[in-house]
């Protein structure tokens, strides 16, 4: 699963978004709570962005609502783009310090938390994680005899030279890890003296040298990072490396990795190697894992058919908020109706002043047509109540 959300918090680069907006005459859609105003881009200049129209159906002005934070969005191309606004008169705003993109929703999304017309509407969230970190001595040592067995019988049996387990903590900075959690497919270096080998069905240094350079790094960067690593294989003596990813409900958890300093490694190494991984895991969440549940409701800041924001409040969970993480919901509407649900979390938000973690999260693609439809239903008509309703 690719993240997809970009988010601009240089000066200059946001300035040159809004530069665009105007140059187009682009429309943003100002809103708080029930309240909403469509202005037109005209420019961008000293730190505001000013505007040709602003309009209110129930005729508001924008004045009134002068350095009071409102919720942003912009259409353009194929995206949409979020920030929050603040204005600084009747007809301007101040140019946003943070600026968000994703590509454009195909389902209109609603505001639930602080919205008149949506009442006792919150989420339970769980998550099912093995965490070789949990002060609990006896899980802590099943995780830890599990890992240790595997790494000794991939030496001992299997013949490689080292072998390491890792479950992530959600800190990684690697790049092939990163390569690993979005790709979810072996990384293998078959041959360590020859890098530029491709194979279409394990990533590769070539996967490696494409992701760097969309992340905006020069190839001379990544040419002198090659250098470096191809230094550390000649002076370790490794001929061949493979690390297979663990992978539970579709979220990349961690990593077994393998080298060989005696021979070379070939693709009946990969496919059992990949075989062991899916025991692990089997092995892993049979014995080992545990459920962190909300003790109490997370409210529910907005929604989609296809996502939910959420403002995470229970401090249990918040170690285990990151991209990726599949999490159970439990989305309970007005009526004390109930859709469950996996979801995965697509987007992790800055934290409130209060602490707490909002997320995005996706509902799997495998939600009940009868409760994506009951969803849907909802949502449009809280949109007609807001339409037909004076602020």
């Amino acid at each position: 699963m690719a993240i997809t959300e970009a988010i601009y918090q240089d000066e200059r680069e946001i300035f040159k978004h809004f530069s665009i907006f105007c140059a187009n005459k682009v429309k943003i859609i100002l809103r708080e709570r029930n309240t909403e105003f469509e202005a037109t881009c005209k420019e961008c200049k000293n730190g505001e962005v000013y505007f040709s129209s602003v309009t209110n159906p129930h005729g508001q002005s924008l004045e009134n609502y002068k350095m009071r934070p409102l919720e942003a969005e912009v259409s353009f191309g194929s995206d949409t783009f979020l920030f929050t606004a603040y204005p600084t008169s009747a007809n301007s705003i101040s140019l946003p310090d943070v600026l968000r993109s994703h590509p454009k929703r195909r389902y209109p999304r609603i505001m639930v938390q602080g919205n008149p017309y949506i009442s006792k509407m919150y989420t339970i969230v769980s998550v099912r994680v093995v965490d070789p970190s949990i002060e609990d001595n006896e899980l802590s040592q099943k995780i830890h005899l599990i890992i240790s067995t595997i790494e000794s019988n991939l030496v001992r049996s299997e013949n490689y030279s080292m072998a390491k387990v890792t479950l992530y903590d959600g800190t990684e900075k690697n790049v092939i890890v990163q390569i690993l959690k979005e790709y979810k497919k072996p990384f293998v270096v078959f041959n360590t003296s020859n890098l530029a080998l491709k194979d279409e069905n394990y990533l590769t240094y070539d996967n490696y040298v494409k992701f760097m350079m969309e992340k905006g790094a020069t190839r001379e960067a990544i040419m002198a990072h090659l250098d470096k690593i191809k230094d550390f294989y000649v002076k370790n003596g490794i001929k061949s490396e493979i690390i297979v990813p663990l992978i539970f409900e579709e979220e990349t958890i961690g990593q077994i990795r393998v080298v060989t300093q005696r021979d070379y490694i070939n693709k009946s190494h990969v496919v059992r190697l990949n075989s062991l991984a899916v025991n692990a895991i089997d092995n892993l969440f049979t014995k080992c894992s545990f459920e962190v549940v909300a003790k109490e409701p997370q409210p529910v800041i907005d929604l989609g058919v296809m996502g939910i924001k959420i403002q995470v409040t229970d401090p249990d969970l918040y170690k285990y908020i990151r991209l990726g993480r599949r999490v159970y919901i439990q989305l309970y509407f007005p009526d004390d109706t109930v859709i469950k649900t996996m979801a995965t979390i697509v987007n992790v938000y800055d934290d409130t002043p209060e602490g707490h973690k909002p997320i995005g999260v996706k509902l799997s693609s495998n939600l009940d047509w009868k409760d994506k439809r009951k969803l849907e239903e909802f949502i449009q008509s809280v949109i007609r109540l807001q339409k037909t309703q004076p602020s």
